[in-house]
């Protein structure tokens, strides 16, 4: 597991939303009020006081939330999913780990804010796609510097735990992993599927040109490796949408420790865009000449493939701040990410039937898949032992039981 994570804290008295100044003095005139009509439907939303126009300004003061735990109590199992997005033992766990470790122990203030309100407040903002950073404090009667805080302690916090739950398999996993796709696939030795997606940003500050992929949004990636169960087994994060993705693969701690994951001749899937190893098998390149047993091969790679797709479709579906990340610096960006990864791999997947349909435009981010060779020239191992043990494995598999 590895996450690119260029700085370990960033100051708290900054930001990375751009809030707008006030310029003017409050002033006390009749103000209208109303309840904002959202698809949550909820007595506790937003309240917003609307004051006239003066001088072609409209000033609109936010009413912060100051009972809003309180009414998180008393949701159903059900509710609590689908505002928080994650299941309520799952969160209590979570509370109450946080509440333990290091990064809530050590804070100062008197009356600090709760570990139930730290970890609601995360799981509130990384799983609506539409709420700014004014919205989710609004809804905990937070600050803003508060809501900052929070985000950055809980996502360290996540992090210091993903040791122990992104991981690589044990032997026995290995095993009914292998024994899951070849069962299923007829597809044997395979311990786990790879790929990468690409997370919408805005355009950073810094080289923002080699943020841009090819559908021309900035991007920063992750690649993951994927068990059976659309489980992380490996993340790695932080490279700009433009680099490809056999070169990502190449700089990941993942790359250098394959002989040791992969041994007893256990291998991952890839599709064509990362290069043909012992370790990781790969389809034939389609020139218009394939036989009959290489089509064949191809196809039920693809269908083992599958599963590392649609671990980030869920990862995205149920954070969908993921599908538009818009943090200022790269380096809270990635933290945000990891840990939505560690919360993806503590959920459970049969949540994602009671959430609505994914972003349409995730098809277009998601797009990594057909990049081809042309970056793979330095870390091509496809020699002749490899190609022919590929060859191998295709006789093998269109020759064994449908």
């Amino acid at each position: 597991m590895q996450a690119m994570e260029l700085c370990d804290y960033c100051d708290s008295s900054s930001s990375d939303e751009e809030i707008l100044l006030e310029l003017w003095n409050p002033i006390k005139i009749p103000a209208a009020v109303y309840v904002n009509d959202d698809d949550d439907d909820d007595v506790e939303d937003i309240i917003n006081v609307i004051h006239p126009v003066i001088n072609g300004i409209q000033r609109i003061d936010r009413v912060k939330i100051t009972n809003y735990l309180e009414i998180v109590s008393n949701y159903s199992d059900k509710d609590f999913l689908m505002h928080f997005r994650f299941n309520r033992d799952a969160a209590n766990k979570l509370i109450n780990l946080f509440k333990i470790s290091s990064f809530y122990t050590c804070l100062k203030s008197r009356i600090p804010l709760s570990p139930e309100k730290h970890m609601l407040t995360f799981l509130w903002f990384v799983g609506h796609q539409s709420s700014s950073y004014r919205d989710v404090a609004d809804r905990f009667g937070i600050t803003l510097s508060a809501l900052f805080d929070i985000i950055t302690r809980v996502a360290n916090f996540l992090i210091s735990i993903a040791p122990t739950v992104i991981k690589y398999p044990s032997s026995n996993e290995k095993k009914q992993t292998s024994e899951y796709f070849f069962r299923t696939k007829k597809f044997p030795k395979v311990i786990g599927a790879i790929d990468g997606t690409h997370i919408r940003i805005d355009r950073p500050e810094v080289d923002p040109d080699s943020y841009i992929h090819r559908k021309q949004y900035h991007s920063i990636q992750l690649q993951g490796l994927v068990n059976e169960n659309k489980k992380f087994i490996d993340v790695f994060i932080g490279y700009p949408g433009s680099v490809h993705d056999a070169r990502v693969f190449k700089e990941s701690a993942l790359f250098q420790s394959l002989p040791d994951l992969c041994s007893g001749d256990y291998y991952i899937l890839g599709d064509s865009a990362y290069p043909l190893r012992k370790e990781v098998m790969v389809p034939y390149k389609d020139n218009g000449h394939l036989t009959r047993n290489q089509r064949d091969f191809n196809v039920k790679l693809s269908g083992c493939r599958v599963v590392v797709e649609h671990a980030f479709g869920e990862l995205k579906q149920r954070f969908r701040q993921l599908y538009f990340l818009k943090l200022r610096k790269i380096e809270r960006i990635v933290k945000v990410i990891h840990a939505c990864c560690v919360l993806h791999n503590l959920s459970n997947s049969n949540d994602i039937l009671m959430f609505e349909d994914p972003f349409e435009e995730d098809s277009i981010l998601q797009d990594t898949e057909n990049q081809g060779d042309e970056d793979n020239t330095e870390i091509v191992h496809n020699d002749r032992y490899v190609r022919r043990l590929r060859d191998d494995l295709c006789t093998q598999i269109s020759n064994g039981p449908i």
